[in-house]
């Protein structure tokens, strides 16, 4: 007489409750723990989630666990928001939360990178909670407002995901100009990888606005004046005040600020980038050399070592625009000598922390006064500009 077989899933529960049984001790908790605070000591979120997600195995009410797991979610989470992973880290930060719902830490991060995502509504929720729970905490309570100013005009946009961008746009944009911006995205992608050497490995946010809720946060100032560059491409869709080719050059302009902020964030001076992207623009329209000429005998060169990193402290939009001009000059002229590999062997300089007056150096292998006398004489000889004012400042 044949034996019955239990089914093999009746088997493996009778085997992980066995398991359970044999192992289950505040002891084991305890060592996995210890396990997963110095995987988070070494920079090992992933190890460390294991390690946590065991010990609560052994003890599931343990709270000092679940805290320790919702901090090891929450740092894995910031990790990857950083390098631009956003999907996967938006999964992270989710989980910190969720084994954690008063960690207002990781409702910020979360609200960031819901941000970032253009999930303005989960952001929103996500920092009003952060805020309720430490209105002390820095950055959570400034960014809501920010969200809560762009909401009064973004809320009604749609969100469009391609095969590299995220768009979001009004409802009243149309077709027509939908279309050719993406093209344009998509064109810049191409372009700017070539130049930079680096396409982003994820999605792009690009927001689409109408002239005048354009025109309502540039307040006056140039387009590339806007702010600090935060993750997201903002363009005007064009009708009456900015032509086709206007748009286009905002397009590379800002697409330039989106891969250097994935590629050197921080690391990368702020004149260094509005060069960079200012350059980019050469991909769309050319320079204008009467007016290059125009501001360079109207206000001369700075010293490198002089220019200001923040343009859009700087009240006189002349005196901007010269310095975004001469930001320009310095990297068309790297371009010149060094090809678009100079570019790229100096951004690498400064991602391994190097800065920027000795990454030139290096690039040159000249001291930063020679090579500022070799761009002078560049400028002077391009530009057809008097030599005797061209370093003015």
């Amino acid at each position: 007489m044949r034996k019955k077989r239990l089914p093999a899933i009746c088997l493996l529960i009778f085997l992980v409750f066995i398991s359970e049984g044999a192992f289950s001790s505040p002891e084991a908790a305890y060592k996995y723990n210890e396990e997963g605070l110095k995987k988070i000591k070494q920079g090992d979120f992933e190890g460390a989630i294991n390690a946590f997600k065991s010990a609560n195995l052994y003890e599931p009410s343990n709270k000092a666990i679940l805290t320790n797991l919702a901090v090891a979610y929450n740092n894995y989470g910031f990790a990857l928001m950083k390098n631009g992973q956003l999907n996967k880290a938006i999964q992270n930060l989710e989980k910190a939360v969720y084994y954690e719902p008063g960690n207002a830490y990781a409702l910020y991060n979360l609200g960031q990178a819901y941000y970032n995502a253009q999930n303005m509504p989960g952001a929103s929720r996500c920092l009003e909670r952060a805020v309720k729970l430490n209105p002390d905490l820095q950055g959570a309570l400034a960014l809501l407002n920010k969200i809560n100013g762009e909401s009064s005009v973004e809320d009604n946009f749609e969100r469009t995901e391609t095969m590299r961008f995220i768009i979001a746009s009004a409802r009243d944009i149309p077709v027509a100009s939908f279309s050719y911006i993406r093209t344009y995205l998509e064109e810049a992608y191409g372009r700017i990888g070539m130049f930079l050497g680096y396409y982003p490995k994820n999605k792009i946010v690009v927001v689409l606005y109408s002239e005048s809720n354009y025109d309502a946060m540039l307040k006056g100032r140039p387009h590339w004046a806007l702010a600090a560059f935060d993750g997201k491409v903002r363009i005007p869709v064009n009708r009456f005040k900015y032509t086709n080719d206007e748009v286009i050059k905002i397009i590379y302009h800002e697409y330039a600020h989106a891969v250097l902020y994935e590629l050197a964030r921080e690391k990368c001076p702020l004149w260094f980038q509005e060069g960079i992207a200012g350059k980019a623009e050469d991909f769309a329209t050319p320079k204008n050399k009467g007016l290059v000429r125009k501001y360079i005998d109207k206000f001369g060169l700075m010293p490198i070592t002089a220019i200001p990193s923040d343009f859009t402290s700087i009240k006189d939009v002349n005196r901007a625009t010269a310095l975004y001009i001469e930001s320009y000059l310095i990297v068309d002229f790297i371009i010149r000598k060094k090809g678009y590999a100079g570019i790229k062997n100096i951004i690498n300089y400064l991602k391994d922390g190097y800065a920027i007056e000795k990454a030139i150096s290096i690039i040159f292998q000249e001291d930063l006064s020679s090579f500022e006398k070799m761009w002078i004489r560049y400028v002077i000889e391009e530009y057809s500009v008097d030599s005797l004012k061209a370093y003015n400042r």
